[in-house]
């Protein structure tokens, strides 16, 4: 953060407390507190900038959940009222459903690498509470690890819940509001980040990307990889396989290959094309016959088709923003969309060199795990900071007219109903798929 010190906060209160507890255990669940690290909050809360900050996290916080809740809704919806609800819900079902777990190793599709994303957005997260809280004047009392067993889950900052209560509610509400709202805008500039760099990336080569290999085939006699080009055939350029079936080839024909591979032009002599056999229905007719077609044995993407998925993925914000909430590069039907999967990111090359699988698969996942993170932090479930938030704003605006009791209650069904409508979501297509009848 950068600014001047601000000279308007006072110390931290002494601590009159008995000592805190260094590990407490809750069944399978250990909190390792420590005061290490609150000097730091108190160094940051000082400066300037972060009390105007802390405005700026909070107005993110009802955006936020506002947005979770419209994701939901649209699922349900998607789910349950439209008339694909029952092909959808069979392909929900495709997918395990521990992916809806933001925990690499149990989630089958984060990788284990993604623990960073996870440990920096929790982190951040909770020294972000932390520090507005000393922007305040607010104590901390200690700030720590959740773990279950020996994972990491989650970091948490305690906050005085007496001075928490004693202040002003836009002052808590700062506080409840600064996880979620730094977070949100951590993920969006990883996001905004990982869209300029995409949109640095262009085909490594002018021709025909080779994205598979079939074992056996004569592509793979000739030594052709996934990653490289095929330039030309005969010495005719081309962008585009297509050319194997437009009648110019036949099956059994010598063909030589021009291949580039790691930067370099290669020619591929005597490379025997195979066949393989199309059955074409006539819509007219309603009858099929049989095409043989060329074989070379290789899955590709033409140039055109590559500067296609770069360039659609670098506009997905302009209609579709939250297409990259749901092009996971790791999903299957993912491979062929997002230009820096495993199988795409060998064919495009960027001014990060080698560097550009790592450089866009981390600003990925830091966008992945801090925006879900903001948004499901941010919904109005109780005791998650949006529920917290909920309810402190209802005591706030209800100016006394509100009880204690009357918000809690409000905030309880709210969070109730968001409870079944993530139920919804994520088991309902389960329970839905073993009963057919629905």
């Amino acid at each position: 953060m950068s600014g001047s010190p601000s000279p308007d906060i006072p110390p931290p209160p002494v601590d009159e407390e008995k000592p805190y507890k260094a590990v407490t255990r809750w069944f399978i669940f250990f909190m390792l507190r420590t005061r290490q690290g609150l000097g730091m909050m108190d160094r940051l809360g000082r400066w300037r900038v972060t009390k105007p900050l802390g405005w700026i996290m909070l107005a993110i916080v009802p955006f936020a959940g506002l947005l979770a809740l419209y994701v939901i809704s649209f699922e349900v919806s998607a789910l349950y009222f439209s008339p694909q609800g029952h092909q959808i819900i069979s392909d929900v079902v495709t997918i395990s459903p521990l992916a809806n777990f933001l925990l690499p190793g149990i989630n089958p599709y984060l990788p284990l690498s993604v623990w960073l994303a996870v440990i920096v957005a929790v982190v951040i997260h909770e020294a972000s509470h932390g520090i507005v809280a000393r922007s305040l004047g607010l104590r901390i009392k200690s700030a720590g690890v959740l773990l279950l067993v020996i994972l990491p889950i989650g970091a948490f900052v305690e906050v005085d819940d007496k001075q928490m209560k004693e202040v002003k509610s836009r002052d808590s509400l700062r506080v409840l509001g600064a996880g979620s709202g730094i977070n949100f805008i951590v993920g969006v500039a990883c996001l905004l980040l990982l869209i300029v760099t995409v949109s640095s990336m262009a085909p490594s080569a002018k021709g025909a990307a080779i994205v598979g290999v079939v074992p056996g085939s004569p592509a793979s006699a000739a030594g052709i990889q996934p990653g490289d080009f095929i330039l030309a055939i005969d010495n005719a350029p081309l962008t585009d396989l297509g050319v194997l079936r437009n009648g110019t080839f036949t099956v059994g024909e010598s063909v030589s290959l021009t291949v580039w591979h790691a930067g370099q032009a290669r020619t591929v002599n005597d490379v025997v094309l195979s066949n393989y056999t199309v059955t074409v229905l006539n819509k007219t007719s309603g009858q099929s016959t049989q095409v043989v077609y060329p074989f070379l044995g290789v899955d590709t993407v033409s140039y055109a088709g590559l500067k296609g998925i770069s360039n659609g993925y670098v506009n997905y914000y302009r209609t579709s923003p939250l297409a990259y909430l749901v092009e996971i590069p790791t999903f299957g039907a993912a491979q062929t969309s997002v230009p820096f999967s495993t199988i795409l990111s060998a064919v495009y090359s960027s001014p990060f060199g080698g560097l550009t699988p790592l450089v866009t698969s981390a600003l990925y996942w830091m966008f992945f795990v801090n925006f879900n993170l903001a948004i499901f932090n941010s919904l109005p479930i109780y005791p998650m900071d949006g529920g917290q938030a909920f309810e402190t704003f209802l005591r706030g605006a209800g100016r006394g007219r509100i009880s204690d009791e009357l918000a809690r209650r409000v905030t309880t069904g709210v969070t109730l109903a968001v409870f079944f409508a993530l139920f919804a979501v994520i088991a309902g297509p389960y329970i839905a798929n073993a009963f057919p009848s629905y």
